[in-house]
């Protein structure tokens, strides 16, 4: 088993389509809170309502959901029911991948700053004021990040997302940027992004479908300086049927995880430490092999621990590898 060839960056650029800058003459808010859904269910409702319970007035925000072309729900229908003509509404005629939905979440925005939130996850009180006051205190910086709770189904809070730690008092990251490119230390809904950093450096690229946001916020740490918040604020859902689960299934998450961190250190070209660039390849086998263990399925386990061997062989990795390959042999023969 090899590793599977790394798209180049000529490839992934050639992907990445361009941000059209907001017409001339439209009327521009200060806040574009832009809300893709797929399939989100009963969760949409709940993303709805933590954001309309921040709503500052139409003139400061601009709330819009773009549909990528649900086929088990019916958003529309929800958002006429809930948003009461406060919510704009947008369907695409097909999916096309959730970074294609992205793009068209930007293109779609007139905000000044633009928040995307996926239609499964929500925001806490505070979350628009919050980052708000950030941006005012740190001027010079085009993307604002923010640590975020994870909750269940239920609503219930199982743990904080924190691969990075804000400043005390939150403020700028001065090694956000290499820190970034190994691991990704931010989850979606904790970003808000000045609109005309994504027209400077372009749209998530789509090649990538799990780690499309962590590549874009690699690219915009890269345009201009980055500040935290220096508390979460935003609340970030874990469930069965979400795109995270069916992607730990056939470890996509791993394999487009080692492609991105391949493209960072390449646009890096040297510049970050052997001791920050080193480590990575380790981590993604132990992450890799920890993610086997946690699924139910045979053949999600055997993807899990076949990307953990071929990251860093080891014997033991060999041997569990094997015994998971017996397994779904023994099971098809049946």
């Amino acid at each position: 088993m090899r590793l599977p060839r790394a798209p180049s960056l000529e490839e992934l650029r050639a992907h990445t389509p361009g941000i059209s800058p907001v017409s001339d003459g439209v009327a521009r808010p200060f806040w574009s809170v832009m809300i893709p859904t797929y399939n989100s269910g009963p969760f949409l409702r709940r993303t709805l309502e933590s954001v309309l319970r921040e709503d500052p007035r139409p003139e400061q925000m601009q709330i819009e959901v773009v549909d990528g072309c649900s086929t088990e729900d019916d958003p529309e229908r929800l958002v006429e029911e809930l948003g009461a003509g406060r919510i704009g509404f947008h369907r695409l005629s097909q999916n096309r991948g959730p970074a294609h939905t992205f793009n068209v979440s930007i293109e779609r925005s007139r905000g000044h700053w633009l928040h995307i939130l996926h239609g499964d996850d929500m925001v806490m009180s505070g979350f628009y004021r919050a980052y708000a006051a950030m941006i005012a205190a740190q001027p010079q910086a085009k993307m604002i990040l923010g640590q975020a709770v994870k909750i269940d189904e239920a609503d219930r809070w199982t743990g904080l997302y924190g691969a990075a730690v804000p400043p005390v008092g939150g403020g700028i990251m001065d090694d956000f940027v290499a820190r970034q490119a190994v691991r990704q230390l931010v989850l979606f809904n904790g970003v808000v992004v000045r609109r005309d950093a994504y027209e400077q450096v372009g749209g998530f690229c789509t090649l990538f479908h799990h780690v499309a946001d962590w590549d874009m916020w690699f690219r915009l740490g890269q345009h201009a300086p980055v500040a935290w918040v220096p508390r979460p604020y935003a609340l970030y859902r874990i469930h069965a049927e979400s795109d995270t689960n069916r992607q730990r299934s056939t470890a996509s998450n791993i394999r487009e995880s080692y492609f991105v961190v391949g493209a960072n250190l390449a646009r890096l070209n040297g510049q970050v430490s052997k001791a920050q660039a080193e480590p990575w390849r380790s981590e993604l086998a132990v992450y890799a092999e920890s993610t086997a263990w946690q699924l139910d399925n045979l053949e999600g386990r055997y993807n899990q621990a076949r990307w953990a061997w071929m990251l860093q062989p080891t014997l033991p990795r060999l041997v569990h590898l094997l015994k998971l390959w017996l397994k779904i042999r023994l099971g098809r023969t049946r």
